[in-house]
């Protein structure tokens, strides 16, 4: 059985924001510390700690919440633009 790979670029086909989360976990799970929790919530973060523990351990799919991880944690990490959570649209009737 051949697996068709055409669909798996991400620029042309874009990704999901689950796509998007495992592929920015794959390349920080090493190296994100457990205290990245800590400081998130020290920010005001509207997750709590059991709720970020899941987002770090690749439990709970959460790309916005993964995102502020890294960015508190490892600050000199430089996340690939296709990989952040796609803009929120903005509502004309409000």
């Amino acid at each position: 059985m051949q697996i068709s790979t055409h669909n798996l670029n991400p620029v042309k086909h874009g990704m999901t924001e689950k796509q998007k989360y495992f592929r920015l976990l794959s390349h920080v799970c090493e190296s994100l510390p457990t205290s990245a929790i800590d400081k998130l919530i020290a920010t005001g973060y509207a997750l709590g700690s059991t709720a970020l523990m899941q987002v770090r351990i690749g439990r709970t799919i959460n790309l916005a919440a993964l995102v502020a991880l890294v960015r508190v944690a490892l600050p000199d990490f430089e996340i690939p633009a296709e990989l952040l959570p796609a803009p929120q649209p903005v509502s004309l009737l409000s």
